[in-house]
C-alpha cells in the first residue's frame, strides 16, 4: 500500500487504506498508540502516513515522515467520499452530525458548534455504572436493558388522566429512583443511550431547521456497532421530520479523508 489515512482521535485511533483495489478499516483504542506504530511499521514500513485528529502529534512523535492534516475538512471530504461509495448522497445540502468521544455539527464546509455528549458520556458514565470502560460490553449491557425501568416515562406521570404528549416520550432522564434494587445496571445503560439520542437528536433537528434543511447525515464512532443508539435516534425521524442517513462507514470517515487528502 502506497499511503494510509489515520484518524487519532479521542476515544479510537481508526484506519483507513486500500488493499487489493478495496478500501480496507481498522480500529484501535486510543491508548493502544504503540500498537498501532508496531501494526504500521510491520504491514507497511514505506507507506506514506496521513494523519488527522487531536491525538495525531502522539503518532508523530514515533514517525517524523507523517503528513498532518486538518481534522474537520478530512472528517467532511471523508463522508462525501463514503455518501458517494454507498449511493446515499442526498440531492440537496445537508446537516453533517459527527458522533464520536463528543458531537459536532458540520454544514458544507464549517464546523457550526458541538456538545460534549457522545461516546465519551457513554464510556465514561458507563464506567460508573457497570465498572467497565470497555465499549463494546457496555452496548451488549444497554441492549438488554429496559430503560422504561430507569426513565420517568410520560405515562407515568399520566397514569389516569389525557396526556398532553406522546405518552411514550421520556418525561424525565433517569427520573425513578436509581437505589431501587430492580432498576439494573443493564436498564440504567439503556437509559443512557436513550439520554445521548434523544439530545443529539434535539440538537440536531434544531440545527437542521436553522439551516433549512431536512437532510441530516450520521457518522462517528460511537455509532459503530452500536444498533441502539442508532434505533433511538432513527425513532424521531417522523417526529420531527427530517431524512436520516446512517453511513456504514461512517466510523471512519475522517481516516477516509485524511486517505484521500489531496492538497
Amino acid at each position: 500500500m502506497k499511503r494510509i489515512g489515520i484518524d487519532a482521535g479521542g476515544s479510537l485511533i481508526k484506519i483507513a487504506y486500500e488493499k487489493g483495489g478495496r478500501l480496507r478499516l481498522k480500529t484501535f483504542p486510543a491508548k493502544q498508540t504503540h500498537e498501532v506504530i508496531s501494526w504500521l511499521k510491520m504491514t507497511a514500513p514505506e507507506a506514506a502516513l496521513q494523519v488527522t485528529g487531536g491525538r495525531a502529534e502522539q503518532i508523530k512523535a514515533d514517525n517524523q515522515s507523517i503528513s498532518i492534516f486538518k481534522e474537520f475538512t478530512c472528517v467532511i471530504e471523508g463522508t462525501k467520499y463514503l455518501l458517494s461509495e454507498e449511493k446515499k448522497l442526498p440531492d440537496t445540502d445537508y446537516l453533517l452530525v459527527n458522533i464520536g468521544t463528543g458531537t459536532s455539527f458540520f454544514h458544507k464546509q464549517k464546523r457550526l458548534s458541538g456538545t460534549g455528549v457522545g461516546g465519551g458520556l457513554f464510556t465514561g458514565l458507563g464506567a460508573i455504572i457497570a465498572g467497565t470502560s470497555d465499549y463494546h460490553s457496555l452496548v451488549d449491557l444497554a441492549s438488554k436493558g429496559d430503560r422504561t425501568s430507569s426513565d420517568l416515562m410520560v405515562s407515568d406521570i399520566y397514569q389516569s388522566s389525557y396526556s398532553p404528549v406522546e405518552a411514550s416520550l421520556t418525561a424525565a432522564n433517569f427520573g425513578k429512583d436509581q437505589l431501587d434494587q430492580s432498576v439494573s445496571a443493564e436498564d440504567q445503560l439503556a437509559a443512557l443511550t436513550q439520554l445521548i439520542g434523544e439530545t443529539i437528536v434535539l440538537l440536531s433537528s434544531l440545527t437542521a431547521n436553522s439551516l433549512d434543511t431536512k437532510e441530516i447525515v450520521m457518522i462517528g464512532g460511537a455509532l459503530t456497532g452500536n444498533p441502539l443508539l442508532k434505533q433511538v435516534i432513527g425513532s424521531f425521524e417522523s417526529m420531527f421530520d427530517y431524512n436520516l442517513t446512517f453511513l456504514e462507514k461512517g466510523g471512519h470517515a475522517g481516516a477516509v479523508g485524511a486517505l484521500y487528502y489531496d492538497e
